[in-house]
């Protein structure tokens, strides 16, 4: 923890609130300002307020996996920069994969924050750009670093306040979308100043020593939750398993290995035993590795409270390198995201053995993100778009999973409206729902993934970015699998065909694609499920006839408003089956 000047309490709650405010207005900005759907749509970005240390202090709206990130990137930039070649008013950027922790189209402007000559703070933001150069919008077949876009460690997107119009130019010729790229940057920049501002603001109105004293309280608040949290935990080793379908070029499943100790008040995760970096761009760079696993250790030892440095001090992380969750280059990484899934999964699932209370049952563990381009014919212009679909959530030891929620390493990102998609792009939504039947069978069920399918209505490219599609993922306590994600292209026709990760597969007008999300695993023996709680899902159009009396051993009568439970024939049932 750090020794600082006293401030009185509520100094300390009103300077937090501050924060938190500073880093929502960021996120607004950020929306409002943007060109593309991926951002003020789905809200595929992350930023917030760093103190000098460039410890991360409060976080916006967004994808949390991101923030865990920044603290690492501004730090690495500012120390290949070198601080005393930074001035007032210079802003970063950063698109290097192994610095940022993703794909380069996930691109970060650092703006260090002075007073006095002193960097006091900084504001950072990452946000998806639709396109960077790369050889493909997305990718599931890229076999290096060089074929996923351009790759800059440190530039000076803004000098002294200015934008650097050169550096613009090559950003712009680096790109098959240089007006919605020049949109979104400029988007990011003015997200970054409004939090220099506010933070500026603060500092005259109580000094920079007041401010950073209440900062240091903040973040030992945290430290102190958390460690509080862990010391209530069991000490123990908990293993667990999880695989990815394949790397994108190699068809074999990629395993990771996990083992979380706790030791007092600490907790150590070790991811060794993890398969070698890969040829296809599934792996995943360590500081995403590390994000992905503080924030499921942040959802165990504290949901409730917002998210700073503090929270994470007693988390420490070892992968080796080389390995699937701490590649070297030139490694490819242009799907890294379905690592670090698989790996906030991963401890999870060792959780559960653990803390179960704290835990839950494995999610639906993928996004079901279907992309696509094209040329518009109309203008001739190039378009692209996509987005993420819902999986069902894991159950708990105490409640069912909510259904059709984003996975939770992105936090608030969400799927693009239907609205939004019919006028940008030539695709028309003919169905879209819950999946039924797909959630895991237990004493508490998990959420229900959905099902979404698209005609289209003019040529164009598809890349379908979904894993765990080999088989639903196992739940906890006798709790059962869920369905497995899938892509259908052509649905429902003799030359119906049943994918997980496609790049570059051509549609034309006419043709079908549907997208059918897992469902989250269940917890506990499904014949300890109370059989009206199975009347109402059958009712509700979650589970079938079939599913309740073949899982929860619950048998039916009657149709309509007259359907009910066979108390007999369910007792019966369930006597057979114990």
């Amino acid at each position: 923890m750090n020794t600082t000047k006293t401030v009185d309490p509520v100094t300390v709650e009103v300077i937090r609130s501050y924060y938190r405010s500073t880093a929502n207005q960021m996120s607004t900005a950020l929306m409002r300002a943007s060109f593309s759907p991926i951002i003020y749509e789905v809200r595929d970005f992350s930023l917030g307020v760093y103190n000098e240390r460039a410890e991360l202090i409060a976080e916006g709206k967004g994808l949390p996996v991101f923030m865990g990130t920044l603290t690492y990137t501004i730090r690495t930039v500012m120390d290949y920069v070198g601080k005393e070649n930074v001035q007032e008013g210079d802003m970063l950027l950063c698109t290097y994969p192994y610095w940022t922790g993703a794909h380069s189209q996930d691109a970060v402007t650092i703006l260090p924050i002075f007073e006095n000559g002193e960097i006091i703070a900084y504001s950072a933001a990452k946000a998806h750009w639709m396109d960077l150069g790369a050889k493909d919008i997305y990718g599931t077949d890229t076999t290096d670093i060089f074929q996923e876009g351009l790759q800059l460690k440190a530039v000076k997107i803004m000098k002294a306040g200015k934008l650097d119009e050169e550096l613009m130019d090559i950003l712009r010729a680096n790109t098959r979308l240089p007006d919605v790229l020049t949109g979104d940057l400029t988007a990011q920049i003015s997200a970054c100043e409004l939090g220099a501002r506010r933070l500026r603001d603060l500092s005259a109105k109580y000094g920079v020593e007041v401010v950073r004293a209440a900062t240091n309280r903040i973040l030992d608040h945290g430290e102190e939750i958390a460690r509080k949290a862990i010391t209530a935990m069991p000490d123990g080793e908990w293993t667990s398993e999880v695989a990815i379908d394949n790397d994108g070029i190699v068809d074999e499943p990629v395993v990771i290995r996990l083992k979380v100790t706790i030791s007092g008040d600490q907790m150590h995760v070790d991811l060794t035993g993890t398969a070698s970096q890969t040829k296809g761009p599934i792996n995943c760079p360590f500081v995403s590795t590390m994000s992905s696993l503080r924030l499921a250790m942040k959802m165990m030892v504290a949901p409730h409270y917002d998210a700073n440095e503090g929270f994470f001090r007693p988390l420490s992380v070892f992968a080796p390198e080389g390995t699937l969750l701490n590649p070297t280059k030139p490694a490819p990484v242009f799907i890294y995201g379905w690592s670090v899934m698989a790996v906030g999964e991963a401890m999870f699932a060792a959780m559960a053995k653990g803390a179960p209370n704290l835990s839950i049952s494995r999610t639906g563990g993928d996004i079901g993100a279907v992309l696509w381009s094209g040329t518009d014919p109309a203008t001739g212009e190039f378009f692209a778009g996509g987005g993420d679909e819902a999986v069902g959530n894991g159950a708990s030891c105490d409640a069912d999973g909510e259904n059709a929620l984003i996975h939770f390493t992105l936090g608030e990102c969400r799927n693009i409206p239907v609205e939004i998609l019919e006028e940008r792009y030539p695709i028309l939504t003919v169905a879209y729902g819950l999946r039924h039947d797909s959630a895991g069978a237990g004493r508490f069920r998990g959420g229900l993934g959905v099902t979404r399918e698209w005609r289209i209505l003019g040529d164009l490219s598809i890349i379908s970015v979904v894993d765990q599609t080999r088989g639903g993922v196992e739940g906890v306590e006798g709790g059962l699998a869920a369905k497995p994600n899938r892509i259908l292209i052509y649905p429902d026709s003799p030359e119906q065909r049943i994918e997980g990760k496609l790049t570059g597969f051509q549609l034309k007008a006419g043709e079908h694609i549907r997208v059918e999300t897992a469902g989250g695993a269940g917890w506990g023996d499904p014949r300890q499920r109370d059989a009206a709680e199975v009347l109402a899902d059958v009712r509700g159009g979650y589970v079938s006839r079939e599913s309740a009396e073949a899982d929860y051993k619950v048998v039916l009568t009657g149709d309509g408003a007259g359907l009910s439970v066979d108390q007999d024939a369910t007792a019966n049932l369930r006597k057979v089956a114990a």
